[in-house]
Formats: C-alpha cells, sequence, structure tokens
C-alpha cells in the first residue's frame, strides 16, 4: 500500500542528515511504499496547487498532511490556513484516501529569533500555530480521522528535558526530536 507525505521542511527533514529524520525512521520500518512529497517553505496554498500532481496521480491509500507553519510565518490568515487544510483533507476524502493529519510543533522564540529570523513575531504565530492546533483536532473529530499532535509532543519533550533544545534554530527540529516524531506518528499511524 502507498502512503505519501505531504508538507513542509518539518516533513522533509530539513537540517539533518537524511537518515535521522523521522520520514525515513518510519521509511525503514514499515511495510508500506512511503513516498515524501514535503517541500522546504511550502504553505498550504502551495500544496493545494501541487496536489493534482504530488497526490492524486500517485493513488496512495494513505496520506500524511503537515503544513500551516509557513502560512503563519508569512503572516498569513488562521481562516485563511484552516480553509486550505479543509479543501486538502476534502480532496484526499473525495479520491477516496485516508488522511492523518500532523499537528505542527510551536516555536522556540528566543532561538528562532538568534538562529532564523529577528523581524518576525514569534509570538503571534505560536498563537496562530496553538489556535490551529484547536481547529485540528476540533475537525478530526468531527470527520473522525487520525491526528498527530506535534505540538504537545514537544510540550511532553521539552518538559523531561530542560536545558536541551528541540530545535536546530527554533523551528526546525533536530535528529533527537526527529526520533520523537517518529514515534509518536509510528504510534498513530501503524
Amino acid at each position: 500500500m502507498k502512503f505519501i507525505c505531504i508538507g513542509d521542511s518539518l516533513t522533509t527533514g530539513f537540517g539533518i542528515n537524511k537518515e535521522f529524520s523521522w520520514f525515513e525512521l518510519l521509511k525503514s520500518s514499515s511495510n508500506f511504499e512511503l513516498i515524501n512529497k514535503g517541500v522546504n517553505g511550502d504553505t498550504t496554498t502551495g500544496i493545494l496547487s501541487r496536489y493534482y500532481k504530488d497526490v492524486i496521480i500517485n493513488s496512495p491509500c494513505y496520506l500524511f498532511i503537515m503544513a500551516g507553519t509557513n502560512d503563519f510565518l508569512l503572516n498569513r490568515s488562521l481562516n485563511s490556513v484552516e480553509e486550505n487544510l479543509s479543501l486538502i483533507i476534502k480532496e484526499a476524502l473525495e479520491n477516496n484516501i485516508i488522511p492523518f493529519i500532523g499537528i505542527p510543533p510551536f516555536i522556540d522564540e528566543s532561538l528562532a529569533i538568534k538562529q532564523w529570523d529577528s523581524n518576525i513575531n514569534y509570538s503571534i504565530v505560536n498563537n496562530k500555530l496553538k489556535s490551529y492546533r484547536s481547529y485540528i483536532i476540533t475537525l478530526c473529530k468531527k470527520l473522525n480521522l487520525k491526528y498527530i499532535d506535534l505540538y504537545s509532543l514537544f510540550n511532553d519533550i521539552n518538559k523531561k528535558h530542560t536545558g536541551n533544545s528541540l530545535y536546530l534554530d527554533g523551528i526546525h527540529p533536530n535528529k533527537y526530536t526527529h526520533k520523537g516524531i517518529f514515534e509518536k506518528i509510528k504510534k498513530v499511524m501503524f
């Protein structure tokens, strides 16, 4: 069975060696044909624009979707991102593809200011991510879909390992955190 993962740099495994990414860990421990269609810097609008080529033509049985962080970093509205995600899910369901929804993690504001871009108001981005998490959970319950809550996973890991950053740059997870993502995704999806 074919399983496509679509999203942004959190799906591609930006910043770490490929073999340590959650996707590669999942691929090596699964009997599914896993295809990574993550694109660094992508948004929910970008995913919609490439959805037919990257998903429909490949005819997967399952689809993992995780996006939204870049939309919020670009100051897009919460409402527009929610609408785009709903359209992505609708397309999957109409094409008999079972979607799993990834809830993006929060951003480490102080690290992102130093390592990523000091001109972004990460507090606003994190507030949108928190509201987006609530929206995804409500939508998934309504549609009877499974979701993978990386937002709460990062909170849990952060509590256990104080002093150690979960991120490379405040936005992208390090290889230790990728392993936690892999374990969470595997538990929910397989």
